[in-house]
C-alpha cells in the first residue's frame, strides 16, 4: 500500500495531509467537509508521495457529493468520474485554492463513491480506481 499526500489550502504546498490507510481517508474527506459549507465545492490532489509525478487524482467534495479526476499510468489525458444515475446537467466548477476546475456533466457522484475511489488509489498505489465509473476527457 502506498502513501498518499494530499492538498487542498496554500498551506499544504509545503507540508501536505499524509494519507496512509482508509480511516485517513475518511477523516481526510471529514475535516474537508467540517471545514467548508455545502457549496463551497473544494478540490483537493492526491498524489503518491514516492511518485509524485507519476499520476494525480483530484478529488472534489461538497457536502454528500463530489467528483474525481484520474490522469497516470496509460490515461495521460485524464478521465473523469461519471454517475450512474443523472446528476449535474450542466458542467460544475470546483476550486482548488482560488483555481476553478470545471467538471462535465454527470460528473458529480455519491461522496461514498469519492471515498471508495480514494481508498483503491492508496491500496493500487496510484492506478485508476475501479470504484467509480469515468468518462473520457473532451477534446
Amino acid at each position: 500500500m502506498a502513501t498518499l499526500n494530499a492538498y487542498y489550502t496554500t498551506e499544504h504546498a509545503d507540508d501536505p495531509v499524509v494519507v496512509a490507510s482508509a480511516d485517513d481517508v475518511a477523516g481526510l474527506l471529514d475535516a474537508v467537509r467540517e471545514k467548508y459549507p455545502d457549496g463551497a465545492a473544494v478540490l483537493i490532489t492526491v498524489l503518491v508521495a514516492d511518485d509524485p509525478w507519476g499520476q494525480e487524482l483530484s478529488v472534489g467534495v461538497d457536502g454528500d457529493k463530489g467528483v474525481l479526476r484520474y490522469s497516470g499510468h496509460g490515461d495521460f489525458r485524464g478521465s473523469y468520474s461519471k454517475s450512474v444515475e443523472p446528476s449535474n446537467a450542466e458542467p460544475v466548477i470546483y476550486y482548488y485554492v482560488t483555481a476553478d476546475s470545471e467538471f462535465p456533466p454527470n460528473s458529480e457522484v455519491p461522496i461514498s463513491t469519492v471515498q471508495a475511489a480514494v481508498v483503491e488509489y492508496l491500496a493500487t498505489g496510484g492506478q485508476r480506481p475501479s470504484a467509480a465509473e469515468w468518462q473520457a476527457t473532451e477534446g
